[in-house]
């Protein structure tokens, strides 16, 4: 084979490389505008209520802040009797 059998060779591979390139980048481009599933709406469900929230107060004893409705603590000085 000679000199300009390798350049035809050569020519034949960059070509069918090239056409390949251009066959696959159409292929890959027609999956991506294949039409998908709609993704599900947003659901506009309202916010939970919000908790109650308790006051607190510093126990005149101990200084810890309680909540005012608390029950009485196992603590023998505890003022709410």
């Amino acid at each position: 084979m000679g000199f300009f059998g390798k350049i035809l060779v050569l020519a034949i591979v960059i070509a069918a490389a090239w056409f390949g390139y251009r066959w696959w980048q159409r292929l890959q481009s027609g999956q991506l505008e294949r039409p998908r599933n709609p993704a599900p709406a947003p659901r506009n469900d309202p916010p939970p209520p919000p908790k109650p929230v308790d006051d607190m107060r510093a126990c005149p004893v101990c200084g810890d802040f309680v909540a005012v409705n608390a029950r009485r603590c196992e603590r023998p000085t505890c003022p709410r009797g």
